[in-house]
């Protein structure tokens, strides 16, 4: 019974000294260097269209078991925006040890614009014939960055009346995933039943200018319509505008048409002006 005694000691002093030696040369042997990721420049400029590797530009990663880690550097995540179209990113880069070595450098998208409405048809309307749900139907909004972020739009206030003739306004706004915003007062045209036998068809029902930037409104006008459907000359219409392309704002164009024998159409173009 003693002699098996002393061999579980034995046994258990050798294990001991066998895993004080194996941790001595773990500890020895560990990789205590950390990789270390270099930018060029401070700011990144790239448009908003980006490829994988304008992402990249101007990095190097360097590990000094490793060495030139270049290759293995992997973009994270966008961060929102610390000020319109200027955000940060993260790059992290792993070491032969799992170990990571990151940077984090301001992006700055040189094309950015905020998120714009979009009609896919006029927000003028027969007495009775419009309402809040149609008017969403024809309301979208896109981004540069995010796409399609029609789902995310809402409006925000409205003084229209569906039922009475008259001129009215309703306010949407959308946020992209980076945290911008923007709102803007969209006129609603109600007009009496049967109060035109023509139809104007555009080729756009709301247009984003930048500031100085001039339009031509006649370019807008896709086709013209009488009574019975049939195409007749654009030179029925005829146009006013109260777009100031100087003055950044929410204007309209108003267009109207007449073929001489009674019959008459109007719409209007929504036009804004980016600041």
């Amino acid at each position: 019974m003693k002699i098996v005694r002393i061999l579980v000691i034995v046994v258990f002093v050798l294990a001991a000294a066998v895993f004080g030696i194996s941790k001595g040369m773990d500890l020895k042997n560990r990789d205590t260097s950390i990789p270390e990721i270099t930018s060029d420049r401070d700011v990144l400029e790239i448009p908003c269209d980006h490829t994988d590797e304008q992402l990249l530009e101007g990095l190097t990663a360097y590990d000094e078991k490793d060495g030139d880690l270049t290759k293995e550097i992997i973009a994270g995540n966008f961060s929102r925006f610390i000020e319109p179209g200027i955000c940060n990113v993260t790059y992290i880069v792993f070491d032969s040890s799992e170990q990571p070595g990151t940077l984090t450098r301001k992006v700055k998208f040189t094309d950015y614009h905020s998120p714009e409405f979009t009609l896919s048809g006029p927000l003028v309307f027969e007495e009775g014939a419009g309402s809040y749900s149609t008017v969403l139907e024809r309301l979208g909004a896109s981004d540069m960055l995010d796409g399609d972020l029609t789902d995310w739009l809402v409006q925000t206030d409205s003084d229209a009346n569906y039922q009475k003739t008259g001129d009215y306004h309703i306010q949407v706004e959308v946020t992209n995933s980076f945290g911008d915003t923007s709102a803007v007062s969209l006129p609603v045209h109600v007009l009496g039943s049967g109060a035109h036998s023509m139809e104007i068809e555009l080729s756009s029902w709301i247009v984003y200018l930048d500031q100085g930037e001039k339009i031509d409104p006649m370019e807008y006008v896709e086709a013209v319509y009488n009574g019975e459907g049939e195409e007749v000359s654009k030179d029925t219409v005829t146009c006013e505008s109260s777009v100031d392309p100087d003055t950044p704002g929410t204007y309209e164009i108003h267009y109207e048409a007449a073929d001489g024998l009674g019959h008459t159409a109007e719409t209007w173009l929504t036009v804004v002006v980016r600041a």
